[in-house]
């Protein structure tokens, strides 16, 4: 009877994308290290500590070490071994370090939210600057709230969001339908509500500038849209970056840059699992396969 293969043996268990990703991890750990079949505990935590060295991502670091798991749950199977030298390491993450992306918005469910009507004049076209701030740019509310008048460039079609503690400063493109939103807001509602000397440039219904209190108080009622789901300001920005990374695939550095991250990994947080991203994340610091 013919033996069957590691490959086989990956099908049989998993999609055929994650079988791909793992095989794709294994073949480097036994380009990387010939006498692999042998090693025992130490020699598989070694290893880890390599990758570690390369990438901090510990999500990453599951997935090799999960692969590394299946070679020699496989070694076992073929009997070629009676023991499983990694059974029980593990990968430790924190817990606030993963995304769980299936709990995030689809870019077709945030268009929803701009579907909405104020008792108040001049609110509706403040309300449409701010949601389409979140859903097309993905700002946070601390970056919206903090934006100047002079932040928007309508000549160019662009905002400039300045850099604060967490996140690095970016010049974003408007889309061109922001465009006649943000020059009636700018135009003629903003001055209507205007109370106070202030160049900020989103105004509370009081004539003063929004707060972050203010940004969540207003998505509030939108609540009712998505009774299953946590919409907030924070859940909104997750979810545009999510849909930039894994649905329009922007490369892993345009997202971060769009998305004013510091460090790539706090993007690379945003694969969705089992995705073709997965294998591409492995393979940028992996090139040589």
């Amino acid at each position: 009877m013919k033996k069957q293969t590691l490959e086989q043996f990956l099908l049989e268990q998993y999609a055929p994308q994650t079988a791909k990703t793992y095989l794709f991890a294994i073949e480097h750990f036994l380009k990387m290290n010939p006498k692999a079949k042998r090693y025992g505990y130490r020699h598989i935590v070694s290893y880890m500590e390599q990758i570690a060295q390369k990438q901090s991502n510990p999500h990453y670091r599951v997935v090799i070490l999960s692969a590394i798991k299946k070679y020699y749950d496989y070694l076992v199977m073929t009997g070629y071994r009676t023991d499983h030298p990694c059974k029980l390491l593990n990968i430790k993450v924190k817990h606030n370090q993963p995304i769980q992306v299936q709990d995030l918005f689809t870019s077709e469910e945030l268009q929803l939210l701009l579907n909405r009507e104020n008792r108040y004049q001049f609110i509706d076209s403040r309300n449409a600057v701010v949601l389409s701030l979140l859903i097309y740019q993905g700002l946070a509310s601390d970056e919206i709230v903090n934006l100047r008048v002079k932040n928007i460039d309508l000549d160019e079609g662009t905002v400039y969001v300045k850099a604060s503690a967490n996140l690095n400063r970016r010049t974003l493109e408007l889309l061109n339908k922001q465009m006649m939103v943000f020059s009636k807001y700018i135009n003629e509602s903003r001055p209507k509500l205007l109370r106070s000397d202030t160049d900020k440039l989103i105004i509370t219904k009081l004539g003063k500038p929004m707060s972050v209190d203010s940004v969540q108080a207003m998505i509030e009622p939108l609540k009712g849209l998505f009774p299953d789901k946590k919409l907030c300001p924070q859940t909104i920005r997750m979810s545009v970056i999510c849909n930039w990374l894994n649905d329009k695939k922007l490369p892993l550095e345009k997202v971060q840059e769009l998305a004013g991250h510091k460090w790539p990994g706090t993007t690379e947080k945003y694969f969705k699992a089992d995705s073709e991203q997965q294998r591409e994340l492995i393979n940028r610091f992996f090139p040589s396969l």
